[in-house]
């Protein structure tokens, strides 16, 4: 785990215990701790995977577009993959509609099992 992991995951711990602990006294102020502390261990899967799932995407939707006219990104910046993933998603949804109108049964399965694996990527596994 990254420190930036460590450190989200460290205090949405902290927060949810604070929560659980403010709840006896403090019913909205320990349900708001509780909240903070989700969202903090749903940032640190985030940050853990963040520039990942969006390398993967790029890849798969480059694959599946006949000419890439999209520049690739110039950094590993999640500013400029999120540019990148943008154009190219863009683009695949154009494509994607061609071939739907073309009939073309086999391209449009690739694409939709594309959809598929992109969310499965990007899937937040909610705490136990």
């Amino acid at each position: 785990m990254s420190d930036v992991g460590e450190v989200l995951t460290g205090t949405a711990m902290i927060a949810l215990g604070s929560g659980a602990a403010v709840q006896a006294s403090d019913a909205y102020g320990g349900a708001m701790m509780t909240v903070a502390g989700l969202l903090g261990l749903l940032s640190a899967q985030e940050a853990e995977r963040a520039a990942a799932w969006r390398a993967a995407d790029i890849a798969a939707m480059r694959a599946l577009l006949p000419d890439a006219a999209v520049a690739p990104a110039t950094d590993l910046t999640l500013t400029a993959l999120d540019v990148e993933w943008a154009a190219l998603s863009d683009a695949l949804i154009a494509h994607h509609a061609a071939v739907e109108a073309a009939g073309d049964i086999a391209q449009d399965r690739a694409i939709l099992q594309f959809y598929r694996e992109s969310a499965a990527r990007r899937e937040f596994l909610w705490p136990q």
